[in-house]
Parts: C-alpha cells; sequence; structure tokens
C-alpha cells in the first residue's frame, strides 16, 4: 500500500472539507461539475494482439475511451492539479484497455449520474467500485474484476459498538453517498426497525463521498456505510479518528468495468473479459491491488453480468 502511505499525494480536505495535510496534491471528492484528465496508456501493460482483434470497430478506431468515473478513494483518486486520475479501479481499467490496444480518459462526475450517462452514450464505461446489482444489470452491462462488500465507519468512542444484526442500527442516523447500493441498503433497514418495534433509523444521502465523510465528522449523522476499502482509506488519512464496524448481514458485490448497451456491446464486453482475465492469470490486476488496496478484492474470473443467458 506505498500510495496509501504517501499521504503527499492525497489533498486531504476533499475527503472532510476543512482538514488538510501539508503538501498534498490530489482531491479525494467527486467534484460536482464534470472535468476530464489526459488520457493514460496503461503503465507500460503489453497489447495481446489476438485480444486486441476482438474490439469492435467503432471503439478501436476512436484509440481511446471515455470512462465515466465518480472519486471514491482508493478506488478513484483524483488529482486536484489536473494530472491523470490514478487509485486501483482507474489502474485496473488503463491496464485492461492497454491489453486490447487503448488508451484512457477518466472523466471525474457525480455518481448518482453515471448511469444515466452510459445510458445516454455520452461515455464507453464507467469505473470506481460500481457494484453490480440486480436493479443496475436490468439497464447496464459489467465486465468483472474485483469483489468489495459494506461495512460501517463511526467515530472513535461511538455509541455505535457493533452492528452484528441489522437492527443494531436502528435509532440512530446513517449517511450513505446519493444513488449508491449502500444507500439502498441503509433505506431497507427502516422497514425492518418497525418491524421488530424498534425506534426508526434515519438515513441521509449525500452527493459525493466527501460529503458523507463530512457529515460524519462534522456530527451529523453517527455513522457512514460505505465499502470497505474506502473506509479503510478514510482511516488511513485520518489517524486515531474512525473505526469500521463489520456488517456481516451485508451483500458481497462484485464490481468492474460498466458499459453502456448497443449494438456493439456484447461483442466490446467478450473483449474486456478476454483482457481481464489476461491480467488475472499474469497477476497484473492483484499487484495493482497489493498497491492500492492492500491486495483485497481480485476475482478469479471476469464474468460478464448479466449473462448472455440472464
Amino acid at each position: 500500500m506505498k500510495r496509501l502511505r504517501d499521504s503527499r499525494l492525497v489533498r486531504f480536505g476533499a475527503i472532510f472539507g476543512s482538514v488538510a495535510l501539508v503538501g498534498s496534491t490530489a482531491a479525494c471528492g467527486s467534484s460536482a461539475d464534470a472535468s476530464s484528465s489526459t488520457a493514460a496508456s496503461g503503465g507500460g501493460t503489453k497489447k495481446v494482439d489476438s485480444i486486441a482483434a476482438m474490439v469492435p470497430k467503432s471503439i478501436a478506431d476512436k484509440g481511446a475511451l471515455t470512462i465515466a468515473a465518480a472519486t471514491y478513494p482508493p478506488a478513484v483518486i483524483e488529482p486536484a492539479n489536473g494530472a491523470t486520475p490514478t487509485g486501483w479501479d482507474v489502474e485496473n481499467v488503463n491496464r485492461i484497455a492497454a491489453v486490447m490496444g487503448l488508451k484512457v480518459k477518466v472523466k471525474i462526475v457525480p455518481f448518482n449520474g453515471i448511469i444515466a450517462g452510459l445510458q445516454a452514450g455520452r461515455y464507453d464505461g464507467a469505473t470506481g467500485e460500481i457494484y453490480a446489482t440486480a436493479e443496475r444489470t436490468e439497464t447496464v452491462t459489467f465486465v468483472t474484476n474485483h469483489e468489495s462488500s459494506d461495512a460501517l465507519m463511526v467515530p472513535v468512542g461511538s455509541k455505535i459498538s457493533s452492528a452484528a444484526s441489522e437492527t443494531d442500527l436502528c435509532g440512530h442516523t446513517v449517511a450513505a453517498l446519493l444513488g449508491s447500493a449502500e444507500a439502498k441498503l441503509a433505506s431497507g433497514l427502516v422497514s425492518k426497525c418497525k418491524a421488530a418495534g424498534k425506534d426508526p433509523i434515519s438515513v441521509k444521502t449525500f452527493d459525493s463521498q466527501a460529503n458523507v465523510n463530512l457529515a460524519l465528522r462534522g456530527g451529523r449523522v453517527e455513522a457512514a456505510v460505505s465499502s470497505a476499502s474506502q473506509i479503510a482509506y478514510v482511516m488511513s488519512q485520518a489517524k486515531n479518528q474512525f473505526s469500521l464496524i463489520d456488517l456481516p448481514w451485508a451483500p458481497k458485490y462484485k464490481t468492474g468495468l460498466v458499459l453502456g448497451r448497443n449494438s456493439d456491446t456484447a461483442k466490446f464486453a467478450k473483449a474486456i473479459q478476454a483482457a481481464t482475465d489476461h491480467l488475472i492469470g499474469n497477476g497484473e490486476l492483484q499487484k495493482i491491488l497489493d498497491e492500492f488496496n492492500a491486495g483485497k478484492g481480485l476475482i478469479t474470473k471476469a464474468e460478464i453480468l448479466p449473462s448472455a443467458t440472464g
């Protein structure tokens, strides 16, 4: 986790607003307006001609993929100085594209606009630890390369000491990212608290992960639910301020490159799947996760979701 330890690369003010690390250069909160980066070429990963030949001509002729992403460290880390975004999911996409003979241009956008943007054809794909939920796979296609799970972040000394049961969060105020699977998960607890005869849970949503974290730090909420890797990243930057609480009842989700649907999607998804399997097999994707995400989350084989028969 070399880059996680180098806090100079992170603009801590974007995680918690007014709190900043001296000498920082990279922002960690989604920008309200879209911004774009220069194209990245895949860090030395070699093109595989047989896989590149699988890419639809409409994509290959462009030479570079426009990929939407919301800032969500350590999956997507947005530089404040206009440099290319990084993070484990961005690097995964760069390498996968390189195998297909393509470059990548990442466009930073608000999370809750990503799916609509894919459906409208504004992007070739999207990334950023986006969960492959049943609801999302009804309208977009995933090519998986990673598995994630949710957890709870609370301030050190919080009254919430565990969440072994879903109803342990009843009577508390919880924050989540607008449009996220975490927001849906937390909102689903409202009926469970009522059925259990417990005090209601209050769920507040925010338009960026930075604002979720700000609300927690400012005491406007008691806890925040997000991916375990995102929480671990925040904790690595805000040492001794927060704790991670496991949610054993929360589902695990596969994540990966997300595609809008058009006449070329099925063919392009197979090319991405082949490129991903190539990089899983040669260990390149694992090395990226070792660097950015404590080595966690790699799957053994890429899947296209929904499947051709699903």
